[in-house]
C-alpha cells in the first residue's frame, strides 16, 4: 500500500464530509442520517414479535410492511426495547462501524497487513464511501445490508479449514433470503463443509421462527415470501435486478414468469461461472464479490441499496491500481465509482431523487442510467471471463495475499492456496507431488 495513501484517504474523507455538510446535510430529511425509516420497521417488527399482532399484516406509516423472515423479527427484538430516537442512534452507529469493517476485511482478504496505515486508509475510505449510493441509502434508511455484507465477508474470507465456516452465510440468509445464494456458490467451488454448515444454520433460523412465532412463520413461508409486490413496484427505476430490467423493457408490472426465470437463470450461471474461475485462479475476494453482485441481479426485487458488495469491488479496483504501479491504474476505481455515486436531483416540490438510475433524460439516456448497476455487473463478468476463461490455472494458484507487495503483506495467510493437481505425472515426480509456479494472471510473489 503506497505511503501516500493515508494522507490521500484523510483528504478524500474530509472532502466527503464537507460535501455532506454543504449539500444535503446530515440531519435534514435527505441528509445522511435524516430518514431511518427502515430501522423503525425493524423496531416495530421486533415489537410485533413480542405481541399477538400478526407480523405480516401490519403496515407502518401506511406503506411499509415487514418483508423479512421471522428470524429477523426475533433478532430485532432488542431494538423494540429502545425509543425511536435510541433506535436511530444505535442503527446509525452500527452501520458506520460495519462500513469500516467491510473495507478493512476487504483489505485483509487481499492479504494486506493489518497495520496502522491500512486502518487509516480503511477509515478514510469508509467516510468517502458514504457518497456511494448503495452505502448512502443504506445509512439513510437504516437498512441491514452492511450487516449481511460483513457477516458473509468475515465468514468466507477465513481459511477453508476454519471452524464453523459457513455459519455467517447461514445467519445472513436467516435475516434476509438473498445471501442464501452463497450456499450455491460454496457448492460450485466445492467447499462442501462450509456449504453444509451454512445450510444447517439457515435451517436452524427457520426452525427458530416456527418455534417462537409459529403463525407468522407459517404465513411467511407459505404466502408472504412470494409477494414481491409488498416491497415496491417491479418496474421502478430503483429496482436494479433482472426482473426490474424486464418490467421496464416490456412496460409492465409483471413480466412473464418464464422469461424472468430464464433470464435470471442465465445470469446466475454466468455469475457462478465467473466466481468459480476467479476462485480457481486464487482471486478469492474477487470470487466472493462476483457472487455478492450476482445475488441482487437474480433477486425478484433489488433496491439500489442492496448492492453493497460494490464496497469490496472498489477495494479490488484500488488493489489492482497498486499492482499495476502506474498512475493510469487509478482510472479503474474512478470509472467504477462514477455510476455508483449518490448523484441526486432536487425538484421544486422539495423532493430529492438520489441515484443515477433516478436521473431523468431522453429515452436512450434514461434506459442506460436505469440499467446502471446491471451494466456494472455485466462489465465485471466480462472482465473476469476474458481474464480467466481461456487461461488454465497454474497447478498451484497464487492467492490474493501472496500477490501484494512484500511491505504490505500480512505475516499470516488469510486464505489457503488452491492446489490443482495434474493428472499427468512427469518423470521423476511422485503422484502426490505438486508444482509451485506463480499464477499466470498476476506477478509471481517476491522471494
Amino acid at each position: 500500500m503506497p505511503r501516500w495513501w493515508p494522507v490521500a484517504a484523510v483528504i478524500v474523507a474530509g472532502v466527503a464530509f464537507v460535501a455532506h455538510d454543504r449539500l444535503l446535510g446530515f440531519t435534514d430529511y435527505y441528509g445522511l442520517f435524516g430518514n431511518g425509516v427502515d430501522a423503525l420497521v425493524y423496531r416495530h417488527g421486533g415489537l410485533t414479535a413480542r405481541s399477538p399482532e400478526p407480523l405480516y399484516s401490519f403496515v407502518l406509516f401506511d406503506s411499509l410492511p415487514f418483508t423479512y423472515p421471522p428470524f429477523a423479527a426475533l433478532m430485532f427484538v432488542p431494538l423494540s426495547l429502545l425509543s425511536v430516537a435510541g433506535t436511530a442512534i444505535a442503527v446509525n452507529l452500527v452501520n458506520l462501524v460495519l462500513l469500516y469493517l467491510a473495507v478493512r476485511l476487504s483489505w485483509r482478504a487481499l492479504g494486506y497487513e493489518d497495520s496502522v496505515r491500512m486502518r487509516v486508509v480503511s477509515v478514510g475510505s469508509a467516510v468517502a464511501l458514504t457518497w456511494i449510493e448503495p452505502v448512502r441509502m443504506t445509512v439513510w434508511l437504516g437498512q441491514i445490508n452492511l450487516v449481511l455484507l460483513v457477516l458473509v465477508l468475515w465468514d468466507l474470507s477465513r481459511p477453508e479449514q476454519s471452524r464453523l465456516r459457513g455459519i455467517g452465510v447461514g445467519l445472513a440468509a436467516g435475516l434476509k433470503l438473498t445471501p442464501a445464494f452463497f450456499i450455491a456458490y460454496l457448492m460450485v467451488v466445492r467447499q462442501w463443509r462450509a456449504a453444509v454448515v451454512a445450510t444447517v444454520t439457515f435451517a436452524a433460523t427457520i426452525v427458530a421462527g416456527f418455534v417462537m412465532i409459529f403463525t407468522d412463520a407459517w404465513q411467511f413461508w407459505t404466502s408472504a415470501i412470494i409477494r414481491s409486490d409488498r416491497i415496491g413496484l417491479i418496474s421502478s427505476p430503483a429496482n436494479q435486478s433482472v426482473r426490474g430490467l424486464l418490467a421496464r423493457a416490456l412496460h409492465t408490472q409483471e413480466p412473464p414468469m418464464w422469461l424472468w426465470l430464464l433470464c435470471a437463470g442465465v445470469v446466475a450461471v454466468a455469475g457462478l461461472w465467473a466466481a468459480q474461475l476467479a476462485h480457481r485462479h486464487g482471486r478469492h475476494l474477487l470470487s466472493l464479490t462476483v457472487c455478492g453482485l450476482t445475488a441482487p441481479m437474480v433477486s425478484p426485487f433489488s433496491w439500489g441499496h442492496h448492492w453493497v458488495w460494490v464496497v469490496p469491488l472498489l477495494v479490488l479496483c484500488l488493489d489492482q491500481a497498486v499492482r499495476w504501479g502506474r498512475w493510469w491504474g487509478y482510472l479503474v476505481p474512478v470509472a467504477a465509482a462514477v455510476p455508483l455515486c449518490a448523484w441526486y436531483r432536487s425538484y421544486p416540490d422539495g423532493v430529492v431523487a438520489i441515484g443515477i438510475f433516478m436521473i431523468p433524460g431522453e429515452p436512450l439516456v434514461r434506459t442506460l442510467v436505469q440499467s446502471a448497476y446491471p451494466m456494472v455487473f455485466a462489465v465485471l463478468i466480462a472482465v473476469v471471463l476474458i481474464a480467466y476463461g481461456r487461461r488454465a490455472p497454474t497447478r498451484t494458484a497464487v492467492p490474493d495475499e501472496e500477490q501484494v507487495p512484500d511491505a504490505d503483506r500480512s505475516p499470516t495467510m488469510v486464505m489457503a492456496p488452491v492446489v490443482i493437481k495434474s493428472p499427468v505425472v512427469e518423470e521423476g515426480k511422485t503422484a502426490s507431488g505438486s508444482f509451485h509456479e506463480g499464477s499466470k494472471d498476476s506477478p509471481a510473489p517476491r522471494a
